[in-house]
């Protein structure tokens, strides 16, 4: 399931950067070191980065020191700003993986990535050490040798890297307008939940949570009455309202994966929904379907040759039993019985969870996606241990455009 997010500054700001004009892509990290020491304090990331966690920053910060001389040149570049801006698809150029990420600047075919420093020829050469390659100087470039030759000009305060020579010709040193927040992206066409439009990012950072807001110039969804997803039972890691019928139908056929899912979800569901599942490992199943009550589906159970057992039907879909009964008078649709549903719900609720109350603090009108998802919870599953971190993607219509904001913690 894909997802993203937002909040925070709407001042508009006047800055100097690298670009090209027909970019597919411009991202800006701006302050990063700043952003950085905020961003690592929250559990998720603190998990991610810390040695009692997965020990990503130590473990980076060793391999380059084992490598450059004065690693202290190459750190402060990575600590002010750092612009990429390309043609192509977003996707694989951000990973926690140090090998892809010193990789990034080949794998920009179309593209670039620039540092801020006051020390150019510095960073190159821990830059050249690190990929164990060396490096000169010709016509106002340094380039790095290796099977694909790195190009690299300061220009301005920035030193910009391409593998593309006449690439870095194009790009000029010009005054841009964005929000101000420590990191901004412009996406001439982005893809989220189905829908492809150009879009603009930027998140912020505070002591209690990382917040990505985006705002996607594409056709509105639907938006339906907007549910109280806290009165799901706490049953999983994954909570979903979908008031729009599209996205409901893709987040059902990431768990209804076969052949009869499209006869299953015309029959049954056909619109908003509430959910409760699980990302990994086998979990309870709540389904919550709007505008619709047992009654309107009895006919077409009977026809599937479901088995009538008291107030409740049970119909096998793909080989996993499923009961159909009705909760304060909707339908729902679950692998548990309605006792069983009945105890889950009366001994806890998402609405008792500390962090999806925290988080769903703010709420925007005409909503037509939230999600929560509960990663202490799912990363104890699968790792053994976990940070006591969750994040809250809402989706909501805004005029003419849609808008996502991701709350991390």
């Amino acid at each position: 399931m894909r997802t993203l997010l937002f909040l925070v500054m709407i001042t508009t700001v006047a800055f100097s950067v690298p670009v090209f004009q027909d970019y597919d892509y411009f991202i800006w990290f701006r302050n990063t070191g700043e952003f950085y020491s905020i961003i690592k304090q929250l559990p998720l990331f603190e998990f991610l980065l810390s040695e009692k966690g997965a020990g990503f920053e130590q473990a980076a910060i060793k391999w380059v020191e084992n490598r450059v001389d004065r690693p202290e040149n190459f750190f402060q570049a990575l600590s002010k700003e750092i612009v990429v801006c390309g043609k192509g698809n977003l996707e694989d150029l951000f990973t926690f993986n140090i090998n892809n990420l010193l990789s990034l600047p080949y794998r920009l075919k179309e593209g670039f990535i620039a540092f801020k420093t006051g020390a150019p020829q510095e960073f190159v050469e821990s830059f050249a050490k690190l990929n164990t390659a060396e490096f000169y100087e010709k016509d106002d470039l340094y380039i790095i040798e290796s099977s694909t030759p790195l190009y690299l000009r300061a220009l301005g305060e920035y030193l910009v890297l391409s593998i593309s020579r006449e690439l870095l010709e194009k790009v000029q040193d010009e005054k841009t307008s964005f929000e101000s927040a420590p990191f901004v992206a412009h996406v001439k066409e982005l893809e989220l939940f189905g829908k492809k439009g150009e879009a603009f990012l930027k998140a912020n950072a505070s002591v209690s949570q990382l917040t990505l807001e985006i705002t996607q110039k594409a056709k509105p969804f639907s938006v339906s009455k907007l549910e109280d997803l806290g009165q799901l039972p706490y049953s999983g890691d994954l909570y979903v309202f979908s008031g729009d019928s599209e996205i409901s139908k893709e987040l059902l056929g990431e768990i209804f994966k076969g052949s009869d899912f499209e006869y299953f979800y015309r029959t049954f569901i056909d619109g908003s929904i509430m959910l409760a599942s699980s990302l990994y490992g086998a979990s309870e199943l709540v389904l919550f379907v709007q505008n619709k009550s047992l009654k309107d589906v009895e006919t077409d159970l009977i026809s599937r040759g479901a088995e009538r057992l008291g107030e409740e039907w049970e119909l096998s879909v793909q080989n996993r039993p499923l009961r159909f009964f009705e909760y304060r008078g909707r339908l729902v649709i679950s692998s548990m019985k309605k006792i069983e549903f009945l105890q889950a719900v009366n001994r806890r609720r998402l609405s008792n969870h500390p962090s999806f109350r925290f988080l769903e603090k703010q709420m925007p009108e005409n909503v037509f996606l939230e999600m929560f998802l509960d990663l202490d919870s799912f990363l104890n599953k699968l790792l053994g241990f976990s940070p006591n971190s969750s994040l809250l993607l809402i989706g909501y219509v805004e005029g003419e455009t849609i808008k996502y904001r991701l709350e991390v913690m």
